[in-house]
């Protein structure tokens, strides 16, 4: 292999192109593959012009840029070039020039990675560049790796529109595209990558509750702007979204590393993100102080070094606001990665909006990063390791945010998107190398969901081999919710203990899901016979007992224990006969609400008698007995201190526990419930004497 490298700063976009293109090609000779990066006040198609020209079948990859990177410099009007030839290397590149919609992005990552595949079966590394405001990043790399796999590597950026211009441009051999984005895949020489920010967490977690597409709306329960903003020091007379921006959002993954996420605009109380942000993650905002930004830098160079030997030459994908941070610190980052490398070979790249690199050992999209991209020779006994090593306190906070994650994992969505998230939060939390959702159905498996794979068949596959890097968790009954897989580099037994957790959960909510089914199932079929209260509209006795039966089978064929609370209403007699009887139904009404609110949706919940309640429902940690009690409790009187009138709410309540190993009939755990409530209301006369 030979590597060929010019630069030019020339006023002329032809000639600057040209004079690039020549000192590259004086050493490599006649390229197979050209590397271009250009600033955007060049016109690009005399850029074009000027490469095309004076090559013959070269294949061309390239964007544009505010700025490029010339070793340690930062040049605002210039053009850089890269030429490889050698007899092996090949590369195919691919532009879309129309602006696509939702899940055309993802049929159009299918198509480029079949075409990628087939003309690299072996491998190799694949190059993006992508117009910000245009391209669905995210969906471009889920069906790219699902098709091409962990076999090629992934790396790119974000380019750079001139605010004068109308458009992003990019680069191929075809021509100039004014597309969202421009892809090549170079295969016969061996890549190296790393990524990383050097930010730090400002230790004090955000809950995202409410989002909406790629805005965060509420954070720890109130409107997102108020919550993201008490986490630092606001300056006076200052933008706010300057601000924020300054402290972008960090999500913590297993290794206790951070995906910044950086907000773009606000919008009312919410605020804009450049992706998608799941409701439930646990973020943080974080801090990036100079000089850990560019030590950062020394150590991600530092790794992308340990997998190559003899480095030819390499590539800079840095985002554009890492310099608006750093102000004139920002060449202090350049030197860096120049001093650390040591060897005399070309560095060169360009200032990016958004980049792309493998994060442990999956493809990721990243914000305020830097990625490095060294070939050479591949090391075959390099180290395999974290950029910046990890305090436990990291480690700890990271594993904590993960499990506060994994517990808000919520039955109130559909089936489908709980398999999609699956997979999102083992690629996000735990940063998995591929990972699936199977589910047999008749004599085969179906293929519902996955990272890394495009066929059933390669995961059956994959779950067959002998390998410590693997788990493999059948979720239910005889695997009758599906089968989680999952691979990963150096699993150790802390990982495995998440990995367990993580499913545990999954089945959990499955089996939430499929007590919602059977409970509508039957609904539907029975809805026309009298099963409901009128007063209080919740079920009456005939309709507790035909679904109680029902929810007991569930609780046996999911080996889950389940809680009956049976509740009467105190005093009720004394209401009706002293304030009437339209009295005494709103006391039922109102206990009946109180009992709505607190109960999921999967219970059942019935107004069996005059003045008695009752609640079924699967045992979980968070809905034991005595958590439902308290619940039920403070909900009353929270409801009368807001009411005026001459009594108060009050309830006298038994528990009994139906335990699947150990089974009694609905009626038998009625009477066992019955006889504890009576008990309470006996101690609670006593008490009055």
């Amino acid at each position: 292999m030979r590597v060929g490298f010019g630069f030019s700063t020339l006023e002329d976009s032809y000639s600057a192109g040209l004079q690039a293109l020549k000192d590259a090609v004086s050493v490599s000779g006649e390229p197979s593959v050209i590397i271009l990066f250009s600033t955007f006040n060049y016109d690009p198609y005399e850029i074009f012009r000027s490469i095309k020209e004076n090559t013959k079948d070269s294949k061309l990859i390239g964007g544009t840029s505010s700025f490029i990177i010339v070793y340690d410099r930062l040049i605002s009007r210039g053009i850089s070039i890269i030429t490889l030839s050698g007899e092996y290397i090949n590369a195919v590149t691919f532009s879309q020039d129309k602006v696509l919609k939702g899940s055309d992005y993802t049929e159009m990552g299918r198509k480029v990675g079949k075409l990628f595949s087939k003309d690299n079966p072996y491998g190799g590394m694949v190059i993006i560049f992508f117009a910000p405001e245009l391209a669905d990043v995210p969906k471009i790399l889920y069906s790219l790796y699902n098709t091409m796999g962990p076999k090629f590597g992934y790396v790119g950026g974000g380019c750079v529109r001139n605010p004068k211009a109308s458009f992003t441009y990019t680069f191929t051999e075809k021509g100039v595209n004014t597309g969202p984005l421009a892809l090549a895949v170079i295969s016969g020489m061996e890549f190296s990558t790393a990524v990383g920010h050097g930010f730090e967490s400002i230790k004090d977690p955000l809950i995202i509750n409410k989002t909406s597409k790629n805005k965060i709306v509420e954070i720890d329960g109130i409107p997102a702007v108020d919550a993201y903003t008490r986490r630092f020091n606001l300056v006076p007379n200052m933008d706010l979204l300057t601000q924020m921006v300054f402290h972008p959002l960090g999500f913590p993954n297993l290794s206790g590393d951070y995906i910044i996420r950086d907000p773009i605009d606000i919008d009312k109380k919410a605020i804009v993100f450049p992706v998608e942000i799941p409701e439930g993650a646990v973020g943080y905002v974080m801090d990036g102080k100079v000089d850990r930004l560019i030590k950062s830098t020394s150590v991600i160079t530092e790794k992308a070094l340990r997998g190559i030997t003899d480095p030819s030459f390499v590539l800079v994908f840095d985002c554009i606001s890492r310099r608006s941070l750093m102000e004139d610190r920002f060449v202090l980052e350049l030197k860096a990665i120049k001093d650390s490398i040591r060897f005399d070979i070309p560095i060169t790249g360009m200032l990016t909006m958004g980049e792309l690199c493998c994060y442990g050992d999956s493809p990721m999209f990243h914000n305020k990063s830097t990625v490095l991209v060294v070939s050479g020779r591949e090391k075959t006994d390099h180290p395999i390791g974290d950029e910046i090593e990890k305090s436990d306190l990291d480690i700890l906070e990271a594993e904590l945010s993960i499990l506060h994650e994994i517990a808000s994992l919520s039955s109130l969505v559909s089936e489908e998107d709980l398999i999609e998230s699956s997979i999102e939060k083992s690629v996000r939390l735990f940063g998995v190398r591929r990972s699936a959702f199977i589910r047999k159905i008749g004599d085969n498996y179906k293929l519902l969901a996955s990272w890394g794979f495009n066929r059933v068949r390669d995961v059956l596959k994959s779950m067959s081999k002998d390998t410590p890097n693997k788990e493999v968790f059948s979720l239910g009954e005889n695997g009758e919710y599906g089968v989680l897989y999952i691979e990963m580099n150096n699993i150790d037994e802390r990982k495995r203990r998440l990995f367990r957790i993580f499913a545990r959960r999954l089945e959990e909510i499955f089996g939430l899901l499929e007590a919602n089914r059977e409970r509508k199932k039957i609904e539907r079929s029975l809805r026309k016979l009298a099963l409901t209260d009128d007063l209080t509209k919740l079920y009456n006795r005939r309709g507790f007992l035909l679904f109680g039966e029902q929810y007991l089978k569930l609780s046996e064929r999911l080996k889950r224990k389940a809680i009956l609370l049976y509740i009467d209403v105190d005093n009720l007699k004394w209401i009706n006969d002293n304030l009437g009887h339209s009295e005494g139904d709103r006391a039922l009404i109102e206990i009946a609400s109180i009992l709505k609110k607190i109960s999921r949706k999967s219970d059942i919940l019935a107004r069996i008698g005059g003045d008695e309640f009752v609640l079924l429902g699967l045992e979980t940690g968070e809905s034991n007995s005595s958590a439902l009690l308290r619940r039920i409790r403070e909900r009353l009187e929270a409801k009368d201190k807001k009411r005026h009138l001459p009594y108060n709410l009050s309830i006298s309540m038994g528990v009994a526990v139906y335990d699947p190993d150990n089974p009694l009939s609905l009626r038998s755990l009625l009477e066992e419930a019955d006889k504890k409530m009576y008990e309470e209301k006996r101690r609670k006369k006593e008490l009055k004497l």
